[in-house]
């Protein structure tokens, strides 16, 4: 969105229209004359104003293109999201990224469209790895990443760099619906594994349970003096949970506009409070066990608790986004002011 500054002494109030025929009143000036000057914003572009039909078309047919290209990773991906608990999300990230779209659509709309020449090697780069991922190295999950990229470099090269400013992020949140290949999730879900079950240890010994871990393996003493030998099994390890939140911490992140240790600090927190929520998970799990109740712990408690554990973490998460705008708003109350000027927060006139 172009800016324009207002120019002074124009007339004998102070005041002036702007060049694009919006008009912006003017602050009255400082005995320094160091207030900042007004800027007056053109007239928000509509959606038909900056997508003609021709336009619609042309972006109609590169989808129907894509969706031919990609047709059996996008088989592949349905199939994954169904059949895998892990995946679940994936049906619910397209939609966040168009409503990511959404949210800046005033920019998308106002963004300068023009072909950036960077975006084609970037593309046929990305085609190759596509390609190369069905036929001949047969890695799913290449290729699909490799899907990401295409489209990614398709708005960068026919939109150009304003454009992909705007879609970048909805582009790349794609990303959080790609299943993780099969080695990769082995190497972290198996931590997960053996750090959910030391911490579910340290939980339940605080109830006075008698229990004992070895890697991911569980003993414990029932109340009846069962001992009982668990193990926290791959789909235990909190995977959903890290993914999950992961892509919520990014889209809290990004909804409104916040400081970049804001973001960062959000990202980052997502993945050790999915991490503590697994960890309750686990130990309510293991203390039906201990109750005598192993029925509830195989079935109906180890689905509930996973459901139940999305309300904490979502609450955590909440909640340190609101102390980080807390101690952002109050920074900014106590900066000093310089000479004959205000604050944002002062407003005035």
């Amino acid at each position: 969105m172009t800016l324009s500054p207002d120019q002074t002494g124009a007339s004998e109030d102070g005041s002036k229209q702007a060049s694009g025929g919006a008009g912006a009143a003017q602050r009255p000036a400082s005995a320094a004359g160091s207030l900042t000057e007004m800027v007056a914003a053109p007239p928000a572009v509509s959606f038909t104003q900056s997508f003609t039909q021709a336009t619609l078309i042309k972006i109609g047919v590169l989808a129907g293109l894509l969706a031919l290209l990609n047709y059996r990773y996008g088989i592949w991906l349905v199939k994954k999201w169904l059949s895998d608990a892990d995946w679940t999300h994936g049906f619910v990230i397209p939609l966040f990224s168009i409503y990511l779209l959404y949210a800046r659509r005033e920019d998308l709309f106002s963004a300068r469209r023009r072909s950036c020449l960077w975006g084609l090697p970037i593309l046929l780069l990305f085609l190759a790895g596509e390609i190369l991922g069905f036929y001949p190295i047969r890695n799913y999950w290449f290729g699909q990443i490799c899907m990401i990229g295409v489209l990614f470099a398709l708005v960068l090269y026919l939109a150009g760099t304003s454009t992909i400013r705007v879609t970048w992020l909805p582009v790349l949140f794609l990303i959080f619906a790609i299943p993780i290949s099969p080695m990769l999730y082995t190497r972290i879900s198996l931590p997960l594994q053996n750090l959910s079950a030391k911490g579910a240890v340290l939980i339940l010994r605080l109830l006075q349970v008698r229990i004992s871990s070895s890697a991911s393996a569980l003993t414990l003493t029932s109340k009846l003096g069962v001992e009982r030998d668990l193990t926290v099994a791959e789909a235990c390890s909190g995977m959903r949970l890290l993914m999950a939140f992961l892509a919520l911490g990014v889209a809290m992140a990004y909804l409104e506009y916040k400081p970049i240790w804001q973001r960062v600090v959000l990202v980052l927190a997502a993945i050790p409070i999915a991490i503590f929520c697994n960890v309750l998970r686990v130990a309510i799990t293991s203390y039906m066990f201990y109750l005598d109740k192993p029925e509830f712990g195989q079935k109906f408690m180890h689905h509930f608790t996973g459901m139940l554990m999305l309300v904490p973490a979502f609450a955590m998460l909440w909640l340190l986004a609101w102390i980080l705008r807390w101690i952002h708003r109050h920074a900014v109350l106590e900066e000093p002011t310089r000479a004959g000027e205000r604050t944002p927060a002062e407003g005035g006139e």
